[in-house]
């Protein structure tokens, strides 16, 4: 059911929802241009309206963004990135500033979610994009625990080591989750629904 509720929600280019100006200031990949990626976390958020969300791995924003512009409710988003790409911190806060009008609350930290054991607060939904190493995933998906409703994991069938931790996690941790689903993305992704107290 849920699949088809995104469907309906995905818009047909997210060049209708945010300028394309925003995209190509960085890159103009084909998944850019694609209709069949940043689309879908628009779709995320319409369909299952996060009034808090996270992100593992920001980069330039192109899915921080449609995130929060997906649900016109959302309260607060939080984005944890290491920079990997250059000194991007403030360039991409200042540029995200730029065509967010939003309500909400967000901020871009500098965090190594390797470093990390626990997230700072309970989250509806968590975008899983930063290290793609079978361990890193792992690591970032076992952070999701008890801490989040939602988990999007985007690369499923990019990388081999995203497949396989993902694969992993949802065998060895099925007792925390209540489904997952395979979304047809460009690159493949997985929404995973966790069991918690918070649903």
């Amino acid at each position: 059911m849920i699949i088809e509720k995104l469907f309906w929600n995905k818009p047909t280019s997210i060049h209708a929802v945010i300028p394309s100006e925003f995209f190509t200031k960085y890159d103009s990949y084909d998944y850019v241009w694609s209709g069949n990626c940043f689309e879908w976390y628009y779709a995320i958020a319409k369909t299952i309206k996060p009034k808090t969300f996270m992100e593992i791995g920001v980069r330039f924003g192109f899915s921080f963004l449609s995130t929060m512009l997906g649900n016109t409710k959302m309260k607060y988003a939080l984005g944890w990135d290491l920079e990997t790409y250059g000194n991007n911190n403030i360039e991409t806060t200042n540029h995200i500033q730029k065509y967010y009008n939003g309500r909400a609350k967000w901020e871009i930290k500098r965090v190594d979610s390797q470093n990390e054991t626990e997230l700072p607060h309970f989250f509806d939904l968590i975008s899983i994009d930063g290290c793609h190493d079978y361990d890193c995933k792992v690591h970032d998906l076992k952070l999701c625990i008890n801490k989040c409703n939602y988990v999007i994991l985007d690369d499923y069938d990019y990388h081999s080591d995203v497949r396989h931790s993902t694969d992993f996690f949802l065998k060895e941790y099925r007792e925390h989750i209540e489904w997952s689903k395979y979304i047809p993305t460009f690159r493949g992704s997985q929404l995973i629904k966790f069991k918690n107290d918070n649903n």
